[in-house]
């Protein structure tokens, strides 16, 4: 099934944030819920123009591109988006000592095809951390290289202090034959509650 096979390859990409010792870490389980809604419509061109441009800055996620990438999506009526339910599940490992990310897996349930290999960066924050993947603006799909992506980011957030977590992330794709009306553009979000990640058998 698709997202084992997800869940398979989250695990390999972050296996370098596994030498740990268990005494030195704590585990935190989130468990998420929420949409994956996709539309082939357009979105109005200058907001759409913006935030491609802006999302050209792959690695920083400013108030004024997450103005743009909304102000766009605004443009197309409600009725535009195929909504599905989606389940996520996370799993981080975190320092003890530094709150520092260790490593984190995470499997979503059905996970949408368009989801894939990326670079990622993290960012350690006063409320909590942010991972964000990333695929640069103009390159090829590496699932399905007959898109182009416009915008690529997925970003994971654990807040220390409400204890919540949530998922979101913009998949924005363009044909190379440039037909119309067949460019995907992907909503993902979902939210949720963490504890302390046991086993329950």
């Amino acid at each position: 099934m698709i997202y084992i096979k997800f869940f398979i390859f989250l695990l390999f990409s972050f296996f370098s944030f596994g030498l740990f010792s268990a005494s030195e870490n704590k585990k935190v389980l989130c468990e998420l819920e929420g949409n994956y809604s996709i539309t082939y419509e357009d979105f109005r061109r200058n907001y759409f123009n913006e935030a491609v441009e802006i999302a050209k800055n792959v690695a920083v996620t400013t108030t004024q591109s997450i103005f743009f990438l909304n102000r766009a999506k605004q443009t197309l009526n409600k009725d535009a988006w195929d909504k599905n339910k989606i389940d996520v599940t996370q799993y981080w490992s975190i320092d003890e000592s530094s709150d520092d990310l260790l490593k984190l897996d995470y499997v979503i349930e059905p996970a949408p095809v368009w989801i894939t290999q990326s670079t990622w960066n993290k960012e350690q924050k006063e409320t909590g951390i942010l991972v964000t993947h990333f695929i640069e603006n103009g390159s090829l799909h590496p699932g399905y290289p007959e898109y182009k992506v416009d915008i690529y980011r997925l970003s994971n957030e654990i807040n220390w202090f409400t204890g919540k977590a949530k998922i979101k992330g913009d998949i924005w794709l363009k044909r190379v034959d440039g037909k119309r009306g067949k460019d995907p553009k992907i909503e993902i979000l979902a939210k949720g509650s963490c504890e302390k990640q046991e086993r329950k058998f």
